[in-house]
């Protein structure tokens, strides 16, 4: 039972924090600021109270309406709030109470806000990768890999990437070559590999999807960034897992 219920409160808590992490990718796009100032509906832009921010079950409580204004309010909200609470259990599961623990539910919460801004503006912010970094660096501090095996995670994906955006005259988006980047230096040279592939094979059957569709309803345009991100967040969990099944299938 008491393992159950502590299972239970990291949930509620990664909820928690994914009820922040949808007013860091709401307000960062639109330039305000994440720690000043009172949550508020985007659409009457009333002020939220605490009854309104209990995750998920508030949103199920209005049925999905502002209850000022009656706006409706997406369902991603409820869903950003979830994947905060398994980002959190699938941290915990993995490394334990730990400091592994903590900095890699941090390392997955950036990939939640990056995929969102990235699907609403086509755009990684800057701030994020320097996050991503910091991260990083706690990592190595803790852990001490191979610092060889660190400098080539930060070029194994984001050189490629480099180089098809440099090709293609922008094929590739910056932001998403810095994510790859920043991100190999806390995953290290085999797990950045991995978590590029893995993105790279995502995304490329959804552009195959897209593009069936575009012959249908013209242009088309994808985020690779959500495709990267949770190949980085698969990676960071499971990567020596995925890797090592795989050899095992050749050795």
């Amino acid at each position: 039972m008491i393992p159950f219920l502590f299972y239970l409160y990291i949930f509620i808590f990664g909820c928690v924090i994914g009820s922040f992490l949808n007013v860091v990718i709401y307000r960062v796009p639109n330039k305000l600021s994440v720690s000043k100032g009172y949550s508020f509906c985007p659409a009457c832009h009333h002020r939220l109270f605490p009854k309104d921010l209990v995750p998920v079950f508030s949103w199920l409580f209005l049925r999905g309406k502002c209850a000022y204004c009656g706006a409706p309010i997406a369902a991603r909200y409820p869903f950003v709030e979830l994947l905060g609470g398994f980002t959190f259990l699938l941290s915990f599961n993995r490394y334990g109470i730990s400091l592994n623990f903590i900095i890699h539910a941090l390392l997955l919460c950036v990939m939640i806000v990056i995929s969102f801004i990235d699907i609403d503006t086509m755009e990684i912010p800057d701030g994020s990768h320097f996050f991503i970094l910091a991260l990083a660096a706690g990592s190595y501090l803790i852990n001490q890999p191979e610092l060889s095996s660190i400098l080539l995670g930060g070029i194994v994906i984001a050189l490629p990437l480099f180089l098809i955006a440099w090709l293609t005259h922008g094929g590739i988006g910056g932001g998403d070559i810095k994510l790859m980047a920043a991100s190999g230096l806390f995953l290290g040279f085999a797990n950045t590999l991995l978590a590029g592939i893995i993105g790279i094979i995502i995304g490329g059957f959804y552009a195959a999807c897209l593009m069936l569709i575009k012959k249908r309803e013209g242009k088309s345009y994808m985020a690779l960034g959500p495709f990267l991100a949770l190949g980085i967040s698969i990676a960071s969990l499971y990567g020596p897992q995925i890797i090592q099944a795989y050899l095992n299938l050749f050795f």
